[in-house]
C-alpha cells in the first residue's frame, strides 16, 4: 500500500507481542516449576541466547525486517525446552549430589537429549533454505543460528547460573500448581483400539479437503 511502511508496523506490533509473550512465559514457568529460583535461571539463559543471536545478525549482511522482528519469538518457541531439560536433570541429580557435581553430571546427561532435539529442529529449518521465495532462506539462517546460540547458552551460561541460584532453589520450593491428569492416561488406554481408527479417518478427510484449497 502506498504510504504504508510495513516494517514500522510490524516492529510496533512485535513490541506488544514480546511483552505478551514475556508475561505468558514467566507465568507458565512459575506454574510449572518446582522452585521459584529456577525461573530467573531459565529467563537469563534464554535472554543471553536471544541477545547474542540478534547481535550477530550483521554477519548475514542484510536480513528481512520480518526475520529481524519475529526471530526472537520463534527462538523462544523452538528452544526454551533445552534449558528446561537441563534444569530438570539438575534437580534430579541435586537430590543426591552437591550443586557443582549435580551441574556437571546433569550437563553430561542432558547434552545428548538436547542435541537430538535440536537436530530435528535444525533439519526442518534447513529445508527452508532451498525455497525460491527468499524469506524462507532468510528466516532459516536466522533461526538455525538462534538454535545454535540457544544450545551454547545452555551449555556454557546455564551451569554457572545453576551454581549461583542452586542454594536458593532448595529454599524456594513451592507446591505443585499443575493438577494431576492421570485420567488422561486411563482414557487413552481404554480407547487405544478406537482412537487410531478415528485419527485414520480424520487424516483421510483432512488430506482430501487440504487439496481443495
Amino acid at each position: 500500500t502506498i504510504g504504508q511502511d510495513d516494517s514500522v508496523t510490524i516492529a510496533n506490533e512485535m513490541k506488544v507481542i514480546i511483552v505478551i509473550v514475556a508475561i505468558v512465559v514467566v507465568s507458565v514457568l512459575i506454574l510449572t516449576s518446582e522452585t521459584f529460583a529456577e525461573v530467573p535461571v531459565l529467563i537469563i539463559t534464554f535472554l543471553s541466547a536471544a541477545i547474542i543471536n540478534m547481535g550477530t545478525n550483521y554477519m548475514c549482511g542484510k536480513i528481512s525486517f520480518i526475520s529481524n522482528s519475529v526471530t526472537i519469538v520463534l527462538q523462544l518457541a523452538l528452544s526454551v525446552d533445552y534449558a528446561i531439560i537441563y534444569c530438570n536433570r539438575f534437580k534430579v541429580e541435586h537430590r543426591t549430589l552437591s550443586i557443582r557435581d549435580a551441574a556437571v553430571v546433569a550437563l553430561s546427561k542432558a547434552i545428548p537429549e538436547i542435541c537430538a532435539s535440536s537436530l530435528t529442529t535444525i533439519g526442518g529449518l534447513f529445508a527452508m533454505i532451498f525455497m525460491q521465495f527468499k524469506i524462507g532462506p532468510d528466516m532459516a539462517i536466522c533461526l538455525i543460528k538462534a538454535i545454535l546460540f540457544s544450545m551454547l547458552s545452555v551449555f556454557v551460561v546455564m551451569p554457572g547460573l545453576l551454581m549461583l541460584f542452586g542454594p536458593y532453589m532448595s529454599k524456594t520450593k513451592h507446591r505443585n500448581f499443575v493438577p494431576k491428569i492421570s485420567f488422561v492416561g486411563r482414557y487413552a488406554y481404554k480407547t487405544r483400539k478406537i482412537v487410531p481408527l478415528v485419527f485414520a479417518v480424520v487424516l483421510v478427510f483432512a488430506y482430501h479437503f487440504q487439496t481443495c484449497l
